[in-house]
């Protein structure tokens, strides 16, 4: 079993597996299985990326906070579903170089590093 991490606009595939959605804000037409808007950056966070008020290793230090200690348990619970079923978080950016699937996949991994991440 796999945790991959996908864009939601790239076409939902059967290898997908559970496909979770991220995103604080999806539109209507995008196609998941499960929402965790848990797992996505507050609005402020948002709004302070959009705007430029903070970089990449401004918005990484503030999501760390927010999400990945302070929504801990949410990740575990994905980290598990993911031992036994494959499963893809989904997000807005085409790649995950600077995308919160990335941190949150990354910590998936931390948390069991047997688990196999595939990063799109």
């Amino acid at each position: 079993m796999a945790l991959f991490t996908k864009s939601i606009q790239a076409k939902p595939s059967p290898k997908d597996g559970i496909r979770v959605c991220i995103m604080r804000r999806p539109d209507s037409w995008a196609v998941y299985d499960i929402w965790m808007p848990v797992l996505s950056p507050s609005h402020k966070l948002l709004d302070d990326a959009h705007a430029k008020v903070i970089d990449w290793d401004g918005y990484v230090k503030r999501f760390n906070k927010e999400v990945i200690e302070g929504r801990r348990g949410y990740i575990e619970f994905l980290a598990e579903i993911a031992k036994k079923r494959d499963i893809t978080i989904l997000c807005w950016e085409k790649t995950p170089d600077h995308c919160h699937r990335r941190l949150v996949a990354e910590e998936c991994q931390k948390i069991d590093p047997e688990l196999k991440v595939i990063l799109k």
